[in-house]
C-alpha cells in the first residue's frame, strides 16, 4: 500500500473527535461518536471516538478506526490520551494484516507524572507469511528523584524456527548505576552486567549458560581508582 495506514485513517478519526468536542465540552460525563464509509477500490472504513470528562480536570479520549482494503488487507489504528491532576498519558498503535497473511504492528506511549517522572516507549512486531517474525521494543524514562532508566530488546525467529534475541538495560540514580545486556542464540544465553556504587566501586560480571554444557560465571570488583578489591 502506497500511503501510511495511519494517514489514511486520520480524516475519519478527526471527524469523530470533532463531534465529541462539540458535545457539551464543559460538562462532566462521557460521549461517543462513530462513523463508516465506503472507500475507493471496493474497501470500507469505520471509526469511533469515546471521550470522558470528570472532576478535578480529569479528561480522557479514545479514538480508533479500521480500514478494509480492496486488496484484502486490513489496517486497524487506535489511540488514546488522559489528562488529570496526576499527570498525562498518551498511547497509539497501528496494525496491518496484508492479504498474504503478513502482520505488521507498531505502537508507542508517553507518560508524564505531575511529580516530574516520565516514561516513554515504542514497540514493533512483524510476522511474515513464511512464519518468521521480528519483535522489538524500546523504553526509557526518568524518576521524580532524578534517576533515569532505559531498556531495549529484539527477537528474531526464522521460518525454520531458529531464534535469537538480545536485551539491554541501564539505570542510574543517587545510589549508583547499572548496565546489563543479555543475548541468546544457538542454545547459549549470556548476561553481562556492570554495577557502580555511589562511592565509585564497580562490579563487572558475566554469566553464561549453554545447553548440554551447563552454567559458568565470572566477576570482579574495583574501587573508584581502578584497583582490584574483594567483591
Amino acid at each position: 500500500m502506497s500511503n501510511s495506514p495511519m494517514i489514511r485513517l486520520v480524516p475519519l478519526a478527526v471527524v469523530c473527535a470533532a463531534a465529541l468536542a462539540m458535545a457539551q465540552p464543559s460538562a462532566a460525563g462521557a460521549w461517543h461518536a462513530a462513523g463508516a464509509r465506503r472507500t475507493a477500490g471496493g474497501g470500507a472504513q469505520t471509526g469511533h471516538a469515546i471521550a470522558a470528562r470528570g472532576a478535578a480536570g480529569k479528561r480522557g479520549i479514545h479514538v480508533g478506526g479500521t480500514r478494509f482494503n480492496g486488496d484484502g488487507s486490513v489496517t486497524h489504528v487506535s489511540g488514546g490520551a488522559y489528562v488529570g491532576p496526576g499527570g498525562t498519558a498518551r498511547a497509539g498503535r497501528v496494525t496491518t494484516r496484508e492479504a498474504d497473511g503478513t502482520i505488521v504492528h507498531q505502537g508507542g506511549h508517553t507518560v508524564a507524572g505531575a511529580d516530574g517522572g516520565s516514561d516513554s516507549g515504542r514497540n514493533s512486531y512483524t510476522r511474515n507469511a513464511d512464519g518468521s517474525s521480528q519483535p522489538s521494543y524500546q523504553n526509557s524514562g526518568h524518576t521524580a528523584a532524578g534517576g533515569s532508566f532505559s531498556s531495549s530488546g529484539s527477537t528474531s525467529r526464522s521460518a525454520d524456527g531458529q531464534r535469537s534475541s538480545s536485551r539491554q538495560t541501564t539505570a542510574s540514580g543517587a545510589k549508583g548505576s547499572y548496565a546489563g545486556s543479555t543475548t541468546a542464540a544457538d542454545g547459549t544465553i549470556t548476561h553481562d552486567s556492570t554495577v557502580t556504587g555511589a562511592s565509585g566501586d564497580t562490579y563487572q560480571g558475566e554469566t553464561s549458560y549453554t545447553k548440554g554444557q551447563g552454567l559458568t560465571h565470572s566477576g570482579s570488583c574495583k574501587d573508584a581508582q581502578g584497583n582490584p578489591i574483594q567483591c
